[in-house]
């Protein structure tokens, strides 16, 4: 079992240094958790991936009176965006690279107000039997989701391994399809949601493991961010019920994790039958969820005072620019919003 004291350890010394550090389903489907009639009530669009979950838990747990979050499930970034956009939900937990390109699109005036968690521990890529390494793709198809969290960690990784230029074939695809695509052999490699990889194993004995985040050093690891966002307008809208819950969830969400680990892996199990609509057990949670690097109160202030979450959205930005999927870095000091953040 990972032991979250050390991961805390790990994480305070990522912050002192500076350093830089998805279940999926067709559609949104809701949840709501206890309510209280003089609650304010705040729509939450969630991504099933462990660091989301612990808004839920703060939902389910009533560690933020005052406000009662209503849940829609997306499978991915960008229908999310899009749901926000539309109005149908007030704030979204989401990868940090589909909202860079909307921002870069002025589709809104997005800010992003916290962060749930580094995510690059639960990135990896997963191969044909037979592959051995990352060399192995040479030609080879590989299913990633086009400017995604997810492409960005591939980039990354063959950058670092000096395989940047190596000739392949990128498939887009969303991360669930990519998965049955590798499963059914229509391509040869893939990033998976850390939440659903373990079935690629399970029904294709043999596959690869060519790389892992959690095996690189944290240094060396790209740092990919979990984040909590809204738009300017329902921020100003609804600040106090946004406090409550960014407030929640850094102080008694992560609290609960440090000190009760095993309960809140337990309620993840539940999150995921109850949101994610999928069948896990505690021994399969427990590596996924604890696998992120997560902030409490002094921690996240840390994270946007020192400007760590600006400079790993910069790097993304830049690499979204190189590979043509924006045209330039958008504003990320617009973005990055501490308008929340230094009132908890």
């Amino acid at each position: 079992m990972s032991n979250p004291s050390r991961t805390n350890l790990s994480r305070r010394g990522l912050l002192k240094g500076g350093a830089a550090a998805a279940t999926a389903l067709a559609a949104p489907n809701f949840f709501i958790g206890k309510a209280h009639a003089a609650n304010e009530k705040l729509r939450v669009g969630i991504i099933p991936a462990y660091s989301f979950g612990i808004y839920w838990l703060v939902q389910d747990q009533g560690f933020a009176p005052g406000v009662d979050m209503e849940f829609s499930v997306f499978p991915s970034g960008p229908p999310a965006i899009e749901a926000m956009v539309g109005g149908s939900v007030d704030a979204i937990t989401v990868g940090s690279v589909p909202p860079l390109a909307a921002m870069a699109r002025k589709v809104a005036d997005f800010r992003e107000i916290s962060v749930c968690g580094d995510a690059s521990g639960l990135f990896t890529i997963v191969g044909q039997p037979g592959m051995t390494e990352l060399a192995d793709l040479e030609g080879k198809r590989v299913a990633v989701t086009s400017g995604s969290n997810f492409d960005f960690f591939l980039d990354t990784v063959l950058k670092s391994r000096g395989l940047q230029n190596m000739p392949m074939k990128r498939i887009n695809m969303e991360p669930i399809d990519a998965q049955a695509a590798l499963i059914a052999g229509a391509v040869d490699a893939t990033v998976p949601l850390a939440t659903s990889r373990q079935l690629i194993f399970d029904k294709l004995p043999g596959a690869a493991m060519l790389a892992e985040g959690a095996a690189m050093p944290i240094d060396k690891r790209p740092s990919i961010m979990d984040v909590f966002m809204t738009t300017q307008q329902t921020l100003d809208a609804k600040e106090e019920a946004l406090r409550l819950a960014v407030a929640a969830f850094h102080d008694q969400g992560v609290g609960m994790l440090r000190e009760d680990n095993a309960a809140v892996v337990d309620r993840m199990v539940a999150w995921q039958k109850t949101i994610g609509r999928a069948s896990v057990t505690p021994a399969e949670v427990e590596p996924l969820l604890n696998n992120y690097f997560y902030f409490d109160t002094a921690e996240i202030k840390d994270v946007y005072a020192k400007g760590i979450l600006n400079e790993s959205l910069r790097v993304q930005s830049e690499f979204l620019v190189a590979n043509d999927k924006i045209s330039g870095v958008p504003d990320l000091d617009a973005l990055v919003s501490d308008q929340i953040v230094k009132q908890i």
